[in-house]
Order: C-alpha cells, then sequence, then structure tokens
C-alpha cells in the first residue's frame, strides 16, 4: 500500500510589493483652473502616463508632491487632471498640495515599476516620457529621452 502525502503551501509573488516604491513619476502644471469652489490643476502627462493602484478615475489618493515647495503648508486642495481630451483622465481628486503655480513640478511618489508600461502610452499619439535613474551618488541620468510615437500610429503603405 503507497501513502500519498499531500502538502498545501501558499505560493506568494512579492513582485509587485517590491517593485510598488520603486517608481516615480514627474510632470509640470500647464494650467490652473478654478470653477464652481473646484480647484483644479492641468498637467502635461495623464493617464497615459501614469497608472497606479487605485488610479481609477482618483477614486484614491496617490501620494503626490510639489517639487521644491514647502510641504507643510497643505491648505488648499486641487483636483489633478491630465492633458488628455478625455473626461476620464483625472489623475487625483481633493489631494491637499502647497501653493503651486503654472511651471511647477508634480511629483507621483510610489507609482511601482510598472506605471509606465501598463499605460496607454500610444494613446492620442502622445510623447512617451523620458526615463530617468537616480545614481547613488544622487545625480541622476538620462536613460531614454522623450519618444514620439507619431511614427508607431501613422499608418504606412
Amino acid at each position: 500500500m503507497s501513502r500519498h502525502i499531500l502538502r498545501s503551501f501558499l505560493l506568494l509573488e512579492l513582485g509587485r510589493s517590491i517593485a510598488a516604491s520603486c517608481g516615480k513619476y514627474y510632470t509640470h502644471i500647464v494650467d490652473i483652473k478654478h470653477n464652481s469652489g473646484q480647484n483644479y490643476l492641468i498637467v502635461d502627462g495623464g493617464m497615459h502616463h501614469i497608472v497606479y493602484f487605485g488610479q481609477y478615475m482618483a477614486m484614491r489618493q496617490p501620494s503626490i508632491s510639489a517639487v521644491g515647495k514647502n510641504e507643510i503648508n497643505k491648505e488648499k486642495t486641487w483636483n489633478v487632471c491630465g492633458s488628455l481630451c478625455s473626461m476620464n483622465d483625472i489623475l487625483a481628486k481633493q489631494i491637499y498640495l502647497p501653493d503651486v503655480e503654472v511651471g511647477d513640478l508634480l511629483c507621483f511618489e510610489n507609482t511601482g515599476a510598472y506605471c509606465m508600461t501598463e499605460g496607454i502610452s500610444l494613446f492620442l499619439t502622445r510623447e512617451i516620457p523620458a526615463i530617468w535613474f537616480l545614481k547613488d551618488n544622487g545625480e541622476f541620468m538620462l536613460v531614454r529621452k522623450p519618444l514620439e510615437t507619431a511614427p508607431f500610429n501613422t499608418p504606412s503603405f
């Protein structure tokens, strides 16, 4: 009589949990709007560049900072919208930021290693953003320049 040993085990794929804190996404504020008591920031990126857990129409608030601004004085709430001509291009709703202005740089923290590759990069022939690495000495190294997507979206016969 043979004995069968059944072993149960739990397999965890830790890739996303390890990579979650790896990525940062930077985008510039290109316009500021105020409408019906709401404050809006229009950025030069959008949902075609960044996909992060919980983004679904900005239902969850990502960690966003205004680069070079005093993060202590976060008194005003903002809705951060992308540059696409889509009502779905909302990156954050009612997020507290310090006083910001056109030209300021926003940093989306903890976007993970996949935020760019899971996005719809070729949507509306928008430019794919540059990729930079932060070296151990604190310097940035350009890994890939911005990439025009028109050649990928243009039929060639």
